[in-house]
């Protein structure tokens, strides 16, 4: 059965399950936005004219105006008291999106897989895939179990960013990776270390110097496939285990994925353990309130990304126990 097929069903149970219940919190969801935006509404004007009056009186009504900005400073506490005290229908349907629908697509693969989205992978173990530097790390929707192949697995949605301080001490952050991230831990080790990069357009001696990590002299190695090195740079610190793990069949699957999906991802081998991360934003805060709550396009890009990961996984530990070093 294609994955596409594979998709299909559990598509199917998704549509069956959760349809009308979903659909419904996406209605009550979108009738509370619609209120907030009311309320801030009128604060904002409100407060647009607390400023004229002060620019145009002031100090004649300063003391009126500041009564009155007591007053919108009441308000907006009660709002937010309010709204802290009842359930958000907003985070309702969100939550409900992730433990329902995501939840059931994580457990089609495998049953004890348990899904936590209020839990993170740690900082340490994002740094040992030596994927880049960063200032800032954020993670949660923590997906762990042991998978089949008796490999310990964890994914979850990371943010990494740099921090940046200009002339007048203001920090700045911009993104370096926002997307998923993944550890699966094997029995047997790989005995190499492994690097496969989104394509160097310099692949001079520069280019190497900076990305290989001493002691471990990840040098830049040559593969037979120039399609695969058009999408990918491959260091390793051991040639021959790397060539007898990417084999003709594992590069076609890394390919046709990126091929397919169109999200650049990077992966590191490393002792016995395999690291990937996608760059697809935040996953699993795609429930919209604007579009069918179960869209397919977004559920599938989910379903296939989980999918490769453990199919590639899957080959990886076939390779490696055929293989003799």
């Amino acid at each position: 059965m294609s994955v596409e097929e594979k998709f299909s069903e559990v598509y199917q149970k998704i549509l069956e399950e959760n349809t009308s219940e979903m659909e419904e919190s996406r209605k009550e969801a979108k009738e509370e936005r619609k209120q907030n935006n009311k309320y801030w509404t009128k604060i904002m004007i409100i407060d647009i004219v607390i400023i004229i009056l002060t620019l145009i009186f002031a100090p004649i009504l300063l003391e009126f105006v500041l009564s009155v900005l007591a007053l919108v400073l009441l308000t907006i506490s009660t709002i937010r008291m309010f709204r802290g005290n009842n359930d958000s229908k907003i985070d309702k349907f969100r939550s409900d999106f992730k433990t329902k629908v995501v939840n059931t697509l994580i457990k089609s693969f495998n049953q004890q897989l348990e899904y936590e989205p209020h839990s993170e992978t740690y900082s340490y173990i994002y740094k040992e895939a030596e994927f880049e530097h960063y200032d800032e790390f954020k993670s949660e929707d923590l997906i762990i179990g042991k998978l089949e192949n008796n490999c310990e697995f964890e994914m979850a949605e990371v943010l990494t960013q740099d921090a940046r301080k200009d002339s007048e001490g203001h920090i700045h952050y911009s993104t370096i990776f926002s997307g998923l991230f993944a550890k699966i831990e094997t029995p047997k080790p790989f005995n190499t270390m492994l690097y496969l990069r989104n394509d160097k357009k310099d692949k001079g001696f520069l280019a190497r110097a900076l990305t290989a990590t001493l002691p471990f002299n990840k040098l830049r190695i040559q593969l037979d496939s120039e399609e695969f090195e058009k999408v990918f740079d491959v260091y390793a610190s051991d040639k021959i285990v790397a060539m007898q793990l990417l084999t003709a069949d594992i590069m076609q699957d890394l390919l046709q994925f990126y091929n397919e999906l169109g999200i650049r991802y990077e992966l590191t081998i490393k002792n016995n353990c395999l690291y990937i991360r996608f760059w697809c934003g935040r996953m699993f805060e795609a429930a919209k309130l604007d579009k069918f709550s179960l869209d397919r396009d977004t559920l599938y890009k989910y379903y296939r990304i989980l999918d490769f990961t453990f199919s590639l996984t899957n080959k990886l530990i076939k390779v490696l126990n055929e293989t003799q070093y």
